[in-house]
């Protein structure tokens, strides 16, 4: 199975590939709970649970796109067992129940029940909300979501809190230039984080892509970029925690699951 993302103003969605690892409905709790015990003990969620704490009673809902199927899928089993020990972590400190907004288009029969059998709390809501001040107490998870829809929730539901892959790792394959003109909010946010001025968290380890190494090399210029010209509702972007520049992420029974995984803060 492959996900898909729908682009504003497109009747289509667009497919990229998934690693697939189907489950029989017999073994899919009993996998789903052995992952959710790997993904509460590691490193990794722990680092995540602390960088959340300051939010967590302002954090009434978790946005979820992208996150494939979980009946077929073997990272998407993963990304659902964090996502429902982050709701677990927010429900211990609030006395309402998070709510939570999932969509893929790649979901089966078997994946929907699984969401409606979660109780009036959770929803399967395709389309991408204009209400920005709904967002601030959205906590947005798109794991390994495609650069389109990226910049679609960034035009649209205009995140303040996003835990999905590291902006400038995101966009390493593009040019300034080409960014700037296929994904322009994605090009005012990298800019911002990649700036000088920008303050790191304590755990935040400068990334510097191949292409920017190569082209300080070879003393490669590009044309200015009028990232003033861009609207966005956001001035700055910070990175509370890219798990260690990826350690806790990696060699772990997930595998690729959460790679380049980090959580932004958004203003």
């Amino acid at each position: 199975m492959i996900p898909s993302e729908k682009v504003a103003g497109d009747d289509e969605f667009k497919k990229v590939g998934r690693t697939s690892a189907k489950l029989n409905t017999s073994t899919f709790e009993e996998s789903l709970q052995e992952r959710r015990c790997i993904v509460r003990k590691s490193k990794m969620f722990k680092t995540l649970q602390s960088q959340l704490e300051a939010f967590s009673l302002k954090i009434r809902q978790i946005r979820c796109l992208a996150i494939g199927s979980f009946f077929e899928e073997f990272a998407a089993l993963y990304q659902l067992a964090l996502l429902l020990e982050l709701v677990d972590f927010l429900n211990a400190n609030n006395e309402t129940a998070v709510k939570v907004s999932i969509y893929d288009p790649v979901f089966t029969d078997a994946d929907k029940k699984f969401i409606a059998d979660q109780g009036e709390t959770w929803s399967i809501v395709e389309e991408i909300s204009q209400n920005s001040e709904s967002a601030i107490g959205v906590l947005f998870f798109l794991p390994h979501a495609p650069l389109d829809l990226t910049e679609n929730v960034l035009a649209l539901e205009k995140p303040h809190i996003l835990l999905a892959n590291h902006v400038a790792k995101h966009v390493d394959r593009y040019t300034k230039a080409q960014l700037f003109n296929k994904y322009p909010k994605l090009a005012k946010l990298n800019q911002f984080l990649t700036s000088q001025n920008q303050p790191v968290a304590s755990d935040f380890q400068p990334f510097v892509s191949k292409r920017a190494r190569r082209k300080r090399k070879n003393n490669i210029t590009e044309e200015p970029i009028d990232y003033d010209s861009i609207e966005a509702y956001f001035e700055k972007v910070n990175v509370l925690t890219d798990f260690g520049g990826g350690d806790l992420l990696a060699n772990q029974p997930w595998l690729n699951s959460f790679s380049d995984l980090a959580l932004h803060q958004i203003q």
